[in-house]
């Protein structure tokens, strides 16, 4: 998933004091700031720090308050502290369990508002807010830890860890064994990661870590920014879609004819495309996408792979997935109504959008096409984004006319955003029943959909991605226990934490088959970042139809191969992008719309929404998944371990068609000076890991070795 750059710097919660300072003033800094530098979890054997927030915290509802209500807790949390005249209190939904109460930005009502809180029949406790420096995602801390114990160790055993440290079992985890939700019976607040690094040392327990929730999407400043420059964009002539075929538009999948076009037919591309004038072009370039075209010709195109897709909705009933889509059959351990993957945010069958999803998100969409301007803003207007435009629109050169545009554009993409896991599996698998429609690169592959994220809107905060640390554990086990050959996970910047990788690490020894790959992320870091990171996962950075880096793509250290993955912001715009397929195309999106758009919108390629162009790591992760299930297809008994799959993947891919750009030999020189460059490492393998992934040769090289072992 693409996340959002870090903006502020966040309050550090550090005490400042001006003039003579007392012994006891003085006292009560150092004391504060080793407080605040306590503030960690354990990962890797490193410290992973936490900033504590002092300007909101989390509220949890009793369960069974949440049971016993038709209204929402957080509305009733609202509307009772506005009887008591506390107007300014703001109580975020996080969900039917959890909400978010800003605070004064000094945090000087925390004290008194835990207390107010605590005489609330329906609300259980107050959580801490935590963030990390460099990153834009709020962490709230609720009285949860998972708990991997050794596989050996006795229930006596277990139970004396348990009863030491005042711990009780709220639940097991699914899909995989010794491992559990637990709580402490007397500690709560921050206190809880201190119970967690504890247990964690504890003798034949393997990790503890706190069950976080994460939400991302929480930069205001930096959301301004993206949608004025879609905004400004849209000024310019849209691009239409070109439809007659899809495929030739799919430049990550063979580069040659759009870049031929791009190159000889500038005035006129879609013309060059569709009159097949890049064949006459007579260009020789290299290829800077995947030769995927290539691959299908002898190969069975991903046939009996199953690729598990962790990430969001996966609209798979979408007509150029239907067909691909995992089916459960007669399996011992289904899950009730279980048949096409599992949505471990609200814990059931339904992967794609739901029928309530849709009562919610659907409206949204369609009112952004019906409403009137008044209207819009007095429903919508409160979205902080939306606020700060008409704060300070002088400054920024926008009329009111203008933000209503950018409310109808803002609502619309993040609708479409919602389909993230939809983009991802198309990469994968699309397979259009139409010819010379859209592809992924494994068309015959099948997708497992695996739900692990949650969006949420709210009139007055806009939308907002939670993420509970359990569901990815369960979701990940869950996709080995279905017999996935290939996991994707297209969430690259996440919270690191040992449970996850301990699922991909038992993953990996249980099955020396399944690989794992992921999103090298999206901060122009100079690592990769986590899952990436793990130890035998592909790390996957990005590259663009001109053979350069993505300049929002990361490199560096653990850094495995790059793949195409869109950029937008050269002279070509969207045609730079990737396209698959998206969520908003159905007739239910668009019921009700008299006045439909005559031409592409948003991200959209077509006037509905069907198929999307995007671009970030989190597609050009699931490019290379879409290979190794080509790899895979050519072997089904698979007599090729991960060993071998990732060896043939990195020895087959080059850097023939990649470029440095003069910017990135200077930070390779400056790097190297400084020592942060390992020895021998090349400054195209700095960039570029093994270089660009090229499927052809992959499954050349696959078929080439099988032969070897009898085939």
């Amino acid at each position: 998933m693409k996340r959002l750059l870090s903006g502020i710097l966040l309050a550090s919660g550090l005490w400042v004091l001006t003039g003579n300072l007392s012994s006891r003033a003085e006292t009560l800094v150092v004391k504060k700031s080793q407080e605040q530098s306590e503030l960690f979890y354990n990962y890797d054997g490193k410290k992973i720090h936490l900033e504590q927030r002092n300007d909101v915290i989390a509220v949890a509802f009793k369960p069974e308050a949440t049971r016993n209500t038709n209204v929402p807790l957080y509305i009733k949390l609202q509307q009772d502290f506005r009887r008591n005249r506390d107007a300014k209190v703001e109580i975020e939904p996080l969900n039917k369990h959890y909400a978010l109460m800003k605070l004064a930005s000094n945090g000087g009502n925390s004290t008194v508002m835990q207390l107010r809180l605590s005489q609330k029949a329906y609300v259980d406790n107050t959580l801490p807010v935590f963030s990390r420096r460099k990153h834009s995602e709020e962490i709230i801390l609720p009285n949860e830890i998972i708990v991997s114990f050794e596989e050996q160790i006795s229930p006596y055993e277990k139970q004396v860890i348990l009863n030491r440290h005042k711990l009780e079992i709220i639940r097991p985890l699914r899909f995989s064994k010794n491992r559990y939700v637990v709580k402490s019976t007397t500690k709560s607040g921050t206190d809880i990661l201190k119970v967690a690094n504890q247990v964690y040392q504890a003798k034949g327990v393997k990790s503890a870590t706190p069950n976080f929730i994460l939400l991302r999407n929480k930069d205001v400043s930096h959301k301004a920014k993206e949608a004025i420059d879609r905004f400004k964009k849209g000024q310019i002539k849209p691009q239409f879609g070109f439809q007659t075929n899809l495929r030739l538009q799919q430049w990550h999948l063979q580069s040659n004819p759009l870049r031929a076009c791009l190159t000889k037919f500038t005035d006129d591309v879609d013309k060059c495309l569709s009159r097949g004038l890049y064949k006459q072009s007579g260009l020789s370039l290299p290829s800077t996408g995947i030769r995927a075209t290539e691959a299908w010709r002898n190969s069975k195109a991903g046939k009996g792979v199953v690729v598990a897709v962790l990430d969001s909705l996966i609209q798979w009933n979408h007509p150029d997935l239907v067909n691909n889509i995992y089916k459960s059959g007669d399996i011992k351990d289904k899950r009730r109504g279980e048949m096409n993957g599992w949505d471990f945010a609200d814990d059931d069958a339904d992967t794609k959008m739901s029928q309530k999803e849709f009562s919610t998100f659907g409206s949204i969409f369609q009112d952004s096409y019906r409403l009137s301007d008044d209207s819009l803003l007095e429903k919508y207007g409160g979205i902080p984004l939306i606020r700060k435009l008409l704060r300070y629109k002088p400054q920024i050169g926008l009329s009111r006319k203008d933000i209503v545009k950018i409310l109808r554009d803002y609502l619309r993409y993040e609708v479409t955003g919602l389909f993230h896991g939809t983009f991802v599996a198309g990469v994968i698998a699309a397979n259009s029943p139409e010819i010379n429609g859209l592809s992924g690169v494994a068309p015959q592959a099948s997708i497992l959909p695996v739900t692990i994220g949650k969006t949420l809107f709210h009139p007055l905060y806009g939308f907002e991605q939670s993420i509970e640390m359990y569901d990815v554990v369960e979701g990940i086990d869950y996709a080995v226990a279905r017999g996935a050959d290939v996991i994707n996970m297209s969430f690259g910047g996440f919270l690191p934490t040992a449970e996850v990788k301990n699922s991909i690490i038992r993953a990996q020894n249980k099955n020396s088959n399944i690989v794992f790959v992921a999103a090298a992320g999206n901060e122009t870091d100079l690592e990769v970042s986590f899952p990436a990171a793990v130890k035998g996962v592909i790390a996957v950075g990005a590259t663009n139809i001109n053979g350069y880096r993505a300049p929002y793509s990361n490199f560096g250290n653990g850094l495995t191969v790059v793949a195409p993955g869109g950029d937008t912001r050269a002279k070509i715009g969207l045609r730079g992008a990737i396209l698959t397929t998206g969520g908003t195309g159905t007739d239910n999106f668009w019921r009700g719309i008299l006045i439909q758009p005559k031409s592409p919108w948003g991200s959209s390629f077509d006037k509905r929404g069907k198929y999307v162009r995007v671009e970030g790591t989190s597609f050009s992760s699931p490019v290379v998944a879409g290979i190794i299930a080509l790899m895979k297809g050519e072997d089904p008994q698979r007599r090729l371990s991960r060993k071998d799959i990732i060896s043939i993947l990195k020895h087959t891919a080059s850097y023939d068609a990649l470029s440095l750009s003069n910017r990135e030999k200077e930070i390779y020189k400056y790097l190297v000076l400084s020592g942060k460059v390992p020895d021998g490492v090349s400054i195209e393998q700095y960039f570029f890991g093994s270089g660009l992934v090229n499927a052809h040769t992959a499954v050349k090289q696959v078929q080439r070795q099988l032969r070897k072992y009898g085939k």
